[in-house]
């Protein structure tokens, strides 16, 4: 078996694989994330069932963190520094997303639902953290913008094709075949994916011929890892990071709670009207994603997430206070619309200010704590329309979620996109540090 794709010699072999594992991701998220939450809305439902079960079946994003420290610690360098971790997750993802056959009953067995979905998410977000420590380690800094662009280009492009799908098939032919569509689609990245190397003269495959041709490895030890992390993670900038993707993650999650309930029970929608939506205006929002790639590296990630932000708190006040035009069949779809597309939009631009500040040294473990506290982020926003659903109304939600909108926005503010610097060197002087320490 020959390859000759290396990440390290092509920027196209980078952006295209990127965005091909990151569609990957986007399979179980438009099944699990979109398609499942209106199929099981319109099988009666309620809204504390549905936003339970997306707060709990979203919750291995939200601890994801716990890979990054194995994938820093332990390596097989012979066949890339993360490459193995990639494979892995991806065969992982595809045969779990294949359990989901065994779930014949949904709402009867909706603990068996949950808890596949669980594993199923394990693994993607393992795959995400393998992945984005890749990203971090062979891109070029001029080039993160771009690449970011592509990759959720991709997951959008996967979820919005996931759920469009799905959620033909979940009514015509039940959650067993939509199950084998998205675990065949998987399968079939995973084996791409070993035709990719990190860099030329690794080894393929564990038995193929190959030798170690990036030198820096894990930390020889727990202790010397969290040490370079601890001074990394207490800085300025990175505390102000982690408090803006948490607060995005509240908005995006209270978000896809509401929006599917709201188009099911309040508009009309049917399961299948919904997930063609979400699809074709999930796609429109990963080429304007690709379009802001080049704008960030341009005007900075900050400025462009101010403008998204704003435009997400202008849009949610916007329909609380138009609850005359609710039964106006093209308003609504143009709003809801809306709301899709600005997901992957702000998506890219907190993925530029968390990946400007990481580490190269403890990359994977970095990243994967600011998007895990993003995932808990939105986690908690979804088990918070599920505690408030019952006693407000649909204006009220929406009010609310432009609320937070706004103290996202507020914290934004607080960003300094010229601190990164000195947080990066302080990360590679105490990882140096700890080094030295373990060796000797």
């Amino acid at each position: 078996m020959k390859s000759r794709l290396y990440l390290s010699a092509s920027a196209r072999t980078r952006c295209g694989t990127g965005m091909l594992m990151y569609f990957a991701q986007g399979i179980p998220a438009g099944l699990l994330g979109i398609a499942m939450p209106a199929w099981l809305a319109a099988q009666g439902a309620d809204a504390l069932e549905v936003a339970s079960y997306l707060a709990v079946v979203h919750l291995p994003w939200a601890f994801k963190l716990l890979s990054g420290p194995l994938m820093d610690r332990y390596q097989f360098p012979a066949m890339g520094r993360r490459r193995p971790w990639v494979l892995a997750a991806q065969l992982g993802l595809a045969l779990s997303l294949l359990c989901l056959i065994f779930v014949s009953d949904p709402i009867a067995q909706i603990g068996l639902l949950i808890s596949i979905g669980v594993i199923v998410n394990v693994f993607a977000a393992t795959q995400d953290v393998a992945v984005d420590g890749m990203a971090i380690e062979l891109v070029p800094e001029s080039e993160q913008g771009r690449l970011n662009a592509f990759m959720i280009f991709g997951k959008a492009a996967g979820w919005a094709g996931s759920s469009a799908v799905s959620g033909v098939v979940l009514v015509n032919w039940g959650l067993g075949v939509a199950a084998l569509l998205a675990a065949l689609c998987s399968g079939l990245i995973f084996f791409f994916f070993l035709l990719v190397r990190e860099r030329e003269g690794e080894k393929l495959l564990p038995w193929s011929k190959g030798e170690v041709v990036y030198s820096v490895t894990g930390s020889s030890s727990f202790g010397g890892l969290f040490a370079g992390l601890r001074d990394v993670m207490w800085s300025r900038i990175s505390l102000i990071v982690i408090a803006i993707v948490f607060s995005d993650g509240l908005v995006s999650g209270y978000g896809n709670a509401l929006t599917p309930i709201a188009a099911i029970n309040l508009f009309g929608f049917t399961t299948e009207e919904w997930s063609q939506l979400a699809a074709s205006m999930g796609f429109v929002g990963a080429l304007a994603s690709l379009g802001l790639g080049p704008l960030i590296d341009r005007y900075g990630a900050k400025r462009m997430l101010v403008f998204v932000i704003m435009l997400v708190a202008a849009h949610t006040f916007t329909l609380a206070a138009t609850q005359h035009y609710w039964e106006d069949t093209t308003y609504v779809r143009v709003m809801m619309s809306l709301w899709v597309l600005l997901g992957p939009v702000s998506m890219v631009c907190v993925i530029a200010l968390a990946m400007a500040i990481c580490s190269v040294q403890v990359s994977a473990t970095q990243f994967a704590i600011y998007m895990s506290i993003a995932n808990l982020g939105s986690s908690l926003g979804a088990a918070t329309y599920g505690l408030v659903a019952e006693k407000t109304s649909f204006v009220q939600n929406f009010a609310l979620m432009g609320s937070m909108a706004l103290v996202t926005l507020v914290v934004v503010m607080f960003y300094r996109s010229h601190e990164f610097g000195h947080a990066d060197a302080a990360a590679v002087a105490v990882a140096d540090i700890a080094g030295d320490r373990n060796q000797g």
